[in-house]
């Protein structure tokens, strides 16, 4: 499921489509790759960091702050009917917040649907998911 151009963008070698959606002190976000999900978002550390308990004190006070934004500008924007919270750190040994939206045209079923999401099967295109990091952009400079 993931091509040359997504462990490119996953390594730091590509900029994610749409650019950079939301940034602070401490964390940056941008749309995931690949794009499993038009509006999927990640939000990590800038500072490397691997799991939740390597995070400095400044990076966890403002971890709440920056995700209780990202997920309201989601819900603003996108429209989603839940929005799905997880962290993955094995691709890239780097801690990342998931925040998976789901559609009304995806089943509510849960954990049970993140299987479906990742392979690949509500994938949206790279333009998709430059138009949804511009309307997530937007709805943040409210």
């Amino acid at each position: 499921m993931i091509d040359q151009s997504d462990r490119e963008v996953n390594m730091g070698l590509r900029a994610p489509p749409g650019g950079t959606i939301y940034e602070d002190e401490n964390w940056i976000a941008d749309h995931g790759m690949p794009s499993l999900v038009r509006g999927y978002v990640v939000l990590k550390p800038k500072r490397h960091v691997e799991e939740i308990t390597g995070l400095l004190t400044p990076e966890s006070a403002t971890f709440g702050p920056a995700y209780q934004q990202l997920v309201g500008a989601m819900n603003l924007a996108l429209a989603p009917e839940r929005i799905y919270t997880c962290s993955f750190a094995e691709a890239v040994r780097h801690i990342h917040f998931h925040l998976v939206p789901r559609y009304a045209d995806m089943p509510g079923i849960g954990p049970e649907l993140l299987p479906a999401v990742f392979a690949g099967q509500w994938m949206c295109t790279e333009a998709e998911a430059t138009e949804a990091a511009d309307q997530l952009r937007s709805a943040l400079s409210r």
